[in-house]
C-alpha cells in the first residue's frame, strides 16, 4: 500500500528528544475500561475504499468498512461479511455466501449487488483508482480498465441477495487476501451515486459495514481529532471489545511522545536513533514493542520524459548510467544509522520478513541484489551519464513529504553526499506535505521522490507488480521489458501455480529492477514503539490493514 505505510499510531520521528527523555507523567491504574488513546501523523485524505492509496486513510476505512474476509490476528485470510468463500478444482472460480442479514450503518440490506456496484466502479477507467490493479486477474477487468469493454462484463455475477460468484483469468493463489482490501469493500450504491464525487470526503458521506462508525461529527475533511464508537449494525458488534476509540492527528512525534508519558496516548512510536535512544528505557506504565512492517522505502525516478520543468532532468533519469550513479552514490547503511532506528538497508523491492520462498527461506534474502554504496563507480557511471546526454552538470529536484522529519532528514542526507559523490549535481530539495507528494508522484510532477510501499498481502507480488507498464502505481514509468517477462511468466500459468517456478520468476523480477537501476530501495522499516501495558488486543499487520481495532480494548 502506497507511501508512509505502517507506521506507529502515534507516530513518527525527531525533535527536542533529551526534554522527552526527562519529561512528564505516566498512564493512571485506574484508567481500567476507558476508551484507547490513538493518534496518527497525518490528515485522512478519503473514506473513499475505491480510492484510497494511504496507510492513514485505510486505518479508518479497515476499522469502518470490511469485505468478504478479513485477516485474523494469525495472518490467515478469514471469512467476515461472507460466511464462506468456495474455490472450484481449477482455480478459476470463487463462490462467495454472504452472512444472511447483513445490514449498513444507515439500516438497509447489504446484499451480493453491492460487491458487484463495487468492483465494477473500481475497475471503471473514468474512476481512476489507483488500486483497480488488484482486481486485474477478474474476468474482463484488463479490457474495462483500457477502455476497450462496459464495465458489466466483469467478471462477478450476482447470484442471490446473499450469493455471488467471481470468475478469474488465471488462477491467484492469494485471492482471499485480495478480498480483504478496501477496493474490494462493497459499496450501497444509491448512497455513493447520492454524493458523487463528495463521497468519502467527510464521514457524514460515507456508509460503513465494519465494527466502527464515526461518532457526532465524527471526520468534517479538515479535523484533527475524531471518535470512533462501535456500529450497532454490524452483523459481530458483540466481539467488537471497545465501545469508543479515540484519535488525534499529531504531527510532531515529540509531542506524540510527551502525550504517551502523561498518559494521554497508548502509544508512540520511536522512529529515529535520537528517539529512541532517548527513550528506549521508559518503563513507566510502558513497554517496548517492535513493530515489523512490511515496508520498503524506496527512490523512484521520472523516466517518462515528461511531467517535470526541467527538460535536462527528463532526458538524465531516462538514462541508465545515470540511474546507476544515483542507487551507487546511495549510502543506505549511513542513512538508516542517522535517520531510522531498528529498520535495514534495502537489499530489493520486497522486504525482509513478509514472504517464504516454498522451502521456507526469507523471500528478501532468496532474492537479495547487490544494492552497494561505492562512490569510484559512481562517477564512472555519471561521467558516461552526462556524456550520452550532452550535458557537464545536471539540476534534479528530490521531492519528500514535510509531515515526517525523518524524510527531511534524508533529504538532507542525500542532497548533501550525493552532490559530493557526483560532480556536477546540484539536488533541490522539494520539502511538501504528504497528500501534495501522493498526488504530484501519482500526475509524474517530479523529477526524484521519496517513495514507501507497505505490503497488501503476504505474497511478493504485492510489491513486484508495482512497475509493470499497466500498474496505476508505476509513477516513474519504469520500462523494463525482462522485468515485465518475469512478472508476466510469475503470475501466468503454468508458474503462478507452481511454488518453486513463481518464486524463480520473483527472482529474475528483482534482478531486472536491479540490473536496469529502475528504482532505487533504501531501507526495510520496522519501527520501535512505547505501548501502554495495559492496552490489549491491538492487532498490527506488516500486510494488509496496518491496525486492526476490532480487539483493543483497556483492561
Amino acid at each position: 500500500m502506497k507511501t508512509w505505510k505502517k507506521v506507529g499510531l502515534g507516530t513518527m520521528t525527531l525533535a527536542s528528544v533529551a526534554i522527552l527523555a526527562a519529561c512528564g507523567g505516566a498512564s493512571s491504574k485506574s484508567d481500567a475500561g476507558r476508551a484507547p488513546q490513538l493518534a496518527i501523523p497525518t490528515d485522512i485524505s478519503t473514506l473513499d475504499s475505491t480510492m484510497a492509496t494511504d496507510t492513514y486513510s485505510n486505518i479508518f476505512i479497515g476499522n469502518t468498512e470490511e469485505g468478504a474476509t478479513r485477516v485474523a490476528s494469525d495472518g490467515k485470510a478469514e471469512p467476515a461479511l461472507a460466511k464462506s468463500v468456495e474455490e472450484s478444482s481449477d482455480g478459476l472460480t470463487y463462490t462467495i455466501t454472504l452472512r444472511s442479514g447483513l445490514k449498513w450503518s444507515n439500516g438497509d440490506p447489504l446484499t451480493a449487488k453491492d460487491f458487484v456496484y463495487s468492483w465494477q466502479r473500481a475497475v471503471d477507467p473514468k474512476q481512476a483508482s489507483q488500486y483497480a490493479y488488484l482486481l486485474a486477474n477478474i474476468k474482463g477487468a484488463n479490457d474495462i480498465m483500457n477502455g476497450k469493454a462496459d464495465k458489466s462484463t466483469l467478471g462477478i455475477e450476482k447470484v442471490s441477495d446473499t450469493v455471488f460468484k467471481v470468475t478469474l483469468t488465471q488462477p491467484t493463489p492469494y485471492f482471499k487476501f485480495l478480498l480483504a482490501q478496501s477496493v474490494y469493500f462493497p459499496l450501497n450504491q444509491s448512497f455513493v451515486e447520492k454524493y458523487g464525487k463528495d463521497y468519502g470526503t467527510s464521514s457524514s458521506k460515507t456508509l460503513y459495514s465494519g465494527p466502527f462508525v464515526f461518532k457526532d461529527k465524527g471526520w468534517t475533511g479538515t479535523n484533527e481529532s475524531f471518535k470512533l464508537v462501535k456500529n450497532d449494525h454490524y452483523y459481530d458488534k458483540k466481539n467488537v471489545k471497545s465501545s469508543e476509540i479515540d484519535y488525534q492527528v499529531i504531527k510532531k512525534p515529540e509531542t506524540a511522545v510527551q502525550l504517551f508519558k502523561q498518559g494521554k496516548l497508548d502509544q508512540a512510536a520511536l522512529g529515529t536513533p535520537d528517539l529512541y535512544n532517548a527513550n528506549k528505557g521508559y518503563t513507566k506504565n510502558a513497554k517496548l514493542v517492535n513493530l515489523k512492517e512490511a515496508t520498503t522505502d524506496y527512490i523512484q525516478y521520472n523516466q517518462t520524459g515528461s511531467g517535470t520543468s526541467n527538460p535536462a532532468a527528463a532526458k538524465a533519469l531516462k538514462n541508465k548510467n545515470i540511474r546507476t550513479a544515483l542507487n551507487l552514490a546511495t549510502d543506505r547503511a549511513t542513512i538508516v544509522a542517522q535517520t531510522t532506528a531498528g529498520s535495514k538497508p534495502a537489499t530489493g523491492l520486497t522486504p525482509a520478513g513478509m514472504a517464504q520462498t516454498s522451502d521456507g527461506k526469507d523471500f528478501a534474502t532468496y532474492a537479495a541484489q547487490p544494492y552497494t554504496y561505492d562512490v569510484k563507480k559512481a562517477k564512472e557511471y555519471w561521467t558516461k551519464g552526462l556524456s550520452e546526454i550532452g550535458e557537464t552538470k545536471l539540476n534534479l529536484s528530490y521531492e519528500t513529504d514535510a509531515d515526517s522529519t525523518t524524510a527531511k532528514q534524508m533529504a538532507d542526507f542525500l542532497q548533501t553526499s550525493l552532490q559530493k559523490a557526483l560532480p556536477g549535481l546540484t539536488i533541490t530539495e522539494k520539502i511538501v506535505p504528504f497528500q501534495q507528494r501522493i498526488k504530484d508522484s501519482h500526475n509524474h510532477q517530479f523529477d526524484i521522490v521519496n517513495s514507501l510501499w507497505g505490503g497488501d498481502y503476504a505474497e511478493p507480488s504485492t510489491f513486484l507488480q508495482l512497475f509493470t507498464a499497466d500498474s496505476g502505481n508505476n509513477d516513474g514509468g519504469v520500462s523494463n521489458a525482462t522485468y515485465e517477462a518475469a512478472m508476466k511468466k510469475a503470475t501466468t500459468l503454468p508458474d503462478v501455480t507452481n511454488d518453486e517456478a513463481r518464486d524463480a520468476d520473483y527472482k529474475a523480477a528483482e534482478k531486472a529492477l536491479y540490473d536496469e537501476s529502475s528504482i532505487n530501495p533504501v531501507l526495510f522499516r520496522t519501527t520501535p514503539a512505547l505501548r501502554n501495558p495495559n492496552m490489549v488486543g491491538l492487532a498490527f499487520h506488516g500486510t494488509g490493514l496496518s491496525y486492526d481495532l476490532k480487539d483493543v480494548y483497556i483492561k
